[in-house]
């Protein structure tokens, strides 16, 4: 499938939008693009078997439902490396386990990845309800990971957009927000989120009549930041995928989060504390279709910022798992 097509690319951007909270949110889009409701379906199935699409459901903030979620890191040698991040994936709250660093074949400005000798390279995210979340995390410790939670997050929520290889990112629904947990939902509440997290094989009628004022709520309150269908983005081009890491004074860190979240390529972004061994508390995820053009975006985003001492790209060598958190299950 040419993604690059301008007619295709701009179906495939607008279905990855959060999607109208009607009956029929596939009609109400295809009259936006100029299309008929049956011409969407078709191309969803399209996608389907091309391997592109991830899912099509709720993406919820897990904090404002009660849970808690941090980014981990271990420092893994290359004789339990298969070990650890098989470990580390087993466990059901973690959505997301990559080897990060360097990568062996890439040379760059002089670096190589024996430059990243001394950081953690085994990168998992853990998430679960906030009067779990201790012994879940506990799960892990034979490997000594290091807890890096999110302080602040100046950007969340990845929309790709193929006819340019950048995102037209929202920022927060809302103003920039610290991070806490919020008490759990009612019952009936979280029936309802199971229902929308997962995979709908009916996009013509994802939404039960009965649910749209409570997900109508949830979206305005930015609990359902969206309902959309969601890109597996390596299927679909983007292989480069780096985390990229600054230190920035204190007074000038919210300053600086907000100047990254503001552009196109950035996907995440978040303040975080620093450790011994990662003296780093900007962080930005981005995602590119080579290492070249990760490096230069790396860089191009670095003269952005107030920065006094280097920072550093650590490039997604390896996805060991990348999944969805399912809530309440």
């Amino acid at each position: 499938m040419d993604t690059t097509s301008p007619t295709i690319a701009r179906w495939l951007y607008r279905l990855q939008r959060p999607w109208p909270l009607t009956l029929r949110p596939l009609a109400t889009m295809a009259h936006e693009l100029e299309t008929t409701e049956a011409t969407l379906i078709s191309f969803i199935r399209d996608l389907r078997l091309a391997g592109m699409v991830r899912r099509i459901g709720g993406v919820f903030d897990a904090r404002q439902l009660g849970y808690r979620s941090s980014l981990f890191a271990i420092t893994a040698h290359e004789n339990v490396l298969e070990q650890a991040a098989a470990e580390v994936a087993t466990l059901p709250g973690v959505t997301h386990v990559y080897t990060r660093g360097w990568p062996d074949d890439y040379t760059r400005d002089g670096i190589t990845s024996n430059d990243y000798q001394t950081y953690p390279n085994l990168w998992y995210t853990l998430s679960a309800r906030a009067d779990t979340f201790e012994t879940e995390a506990t799960k892990l410790s034979k490997w000594a990971p290091q807890a890096f939670p999110a302080l602040t997050r100046f950007k969340i929520d990845v929309v790709f957009d193929t006819r340019t290889r950048q995102r037209d990112e929202k920022t927060e629904y809302r103003p920039t927000l610290e991070v806490v947990s919020t008490p759990i939902p009612s019952e009936e509440q979280q029936a309802i989120v199971r229902y929308y997290q997962d995979d709908t094989a009916m996009p013509e009628a994802p939404f039960r009549e009965e649910d749209l004022a409570q997900l109508q709520d949830w979206f305005e309150k930015g609990i359902m930041r969206r309902y959309a269908l969601l890109l597996r983005h390596r299927a679909s081009g983007f292989i480069a995928n780096a985390m990229c890491c600054w230190y920035i004074p204190e007074e000038d860190l919210l300053t600086a989060g907000r100047a990254l979240a503001t552009t196109t390529d950035v996907t995440h972004c978040y303040a975080r504390p620093t450790a011994h061994n990662f003296p780093f508390n900007l962080y930005a995820m981005i995602h590119k279709t080579t290492w070249d053009e990760a490096y230069d975006t790396y860089i191009r985003l670095s003269t952005l910022l107030p920065i006094t001492t280097p920072g550093r790209i650590f490039f997604s060598t390896r996805e060991f798992k990348k999944t969805s958190l399912r809530c309440f299950v």
